[in-house]
């Protein structure tokens, strides 16, 4: 069944530059812990960004956490000035 996260990401401080330089560095290591990125949508004003991301297990989203290329990276997350949220979500089907 797997477990889906919502990141709520706040560009409204953040250098845009190096937060999508550190994106294309990170993203990739998702298909190591055979993850994906559902959605990737920002705002047409450019303060919000929000990701959906699959995950098979748990255990692969803690490993996707503290992958080692995604720790070396921390001060560069740091300096981006993003601000983001993490939350469990489940699919609602309305239609």
């Amino acid at each position: 069944m797997g477990i889906r996260k919502l990141v709520v990401i706040d560009l409204t401080s953040a250098d845009t530059d190096l937060f999508e330089s550190y994106e294309r560095k990170v993203m990739p290591l998702l298909g190591k812990y055979e993850a994906k990125l559902e959605l990737c949508v920002r705002s047409v004003d450019g303060t919000a960004e929000t990701h959906v991301l699959y995950f098979p297990d748990i255990q692969r989203f803690d490993g996707f956490l503290s992958d080692p290329i995604r720790t070396a990276l921390k001060d560069d997350w740091k300096r981006t000035g993003v601000i983001s949220t993490i939350s469990d979500v489940g699919q609602i089907d309305y239609i």
